[in-house]
């Protein structure tokens, strides 16, 4: 499942294009009039549908929006692969010491929580 834009909507502003870390949103045809998201890049993080400004993205139906994202400090280990897998860079912290996450910076698509191997990250849904 992933983002949609609705194709009638879609004024090619291409806003989400830039917006979009994950590189998953490209023109969908040769004057860039339209815009598309690829399915197998998409993380749905929603930062596209929130630069949208003719609301033409959607989210996939039961898509639910995440509200924070922590590291709980017992768990992790510093191994860093939370921070090499952020495109915000908002995980920090020193190999082999807990890290944690710069709240300001995380766009919560929760990518760290999924790669994370000791299950030290968090999700809190809206």
């Amino acid at each position: 499942m992933a983002f949609k834009i609705d194709e009638t909507r879609c004024v090619g502003c291409g806003g989400c294009a830039f917006t979009c870390l994950f590189g998953a949103i490209s023109a969908a045809n040769n004057d860039a009039s339209l815009y598309a998201i690829d399915e197998t890049k998409c993380v749905e993080c929603s930062q596209c549908s929130h630069v949208c400004p003719n609301d033409a993205i959607r989210a996939p139906e039961g898509y639910k929006r995440i509200k924070k994202v922590t590291i709980v400090p017992e768990k992790c280990k510093g191994c860093s692969l939370c921070s090499r897998v952020c495109k915000a860079g908002a995980p920090t912290g020193k190999i082999k010491e807990p890290f944690t996450i710069d709240q300001n910076k995380c766009f919560r698509c929760g990518v760290c929580a999924s790669k994370c191997k000791f299950d030290a990250i968090e999700v809190e849904y809206e």
